[in-house]
């Protein structure tokens, strides 16, 4: 029950945080745990954002990721800061 109620506000969390990062013209992506089923009583929140031509800076991004976060930890990983293959991994591409 309570990881079923964790699992629940990471949702929320990633629902609002999706919203207002699309807003801002970010492409946002879902991984990990959350993303694939396996989310745990300590799982966190990974989120793969891509900053392109937003005009946002990662100071900003990471302000509007804490601010939503509530008490669930947030992975935050720029898509610009990856190789290619890297991307590939993550992705399961």
């Amino acid at each position: 029950r309570r990881v079923a109620i964790r699992r629940d506000v990471a949702l929320a969390v990633w629902h609002e945080i999706k919203a207002e990062l699309g807003a801002a013209g970010l492409e946002v992506t879902l991984i990990g745990s959350l993303a694939d089923g396996r989310f745990s009583a300590h799982s966190d929140i990974d989120i793969l954002a891509k900053l392109g031509d937003s005009g946002l800076s990662r100071s900003a991004v990471d302000r509007i990721v804490s601010k939503a976060s509530r008490d669930i930890s947030v992975d935050l990983i720029f898509q610009e800061d990856l190789t290619q293959s890297d991307l590939e991994a993550l992705l399961g591409a």
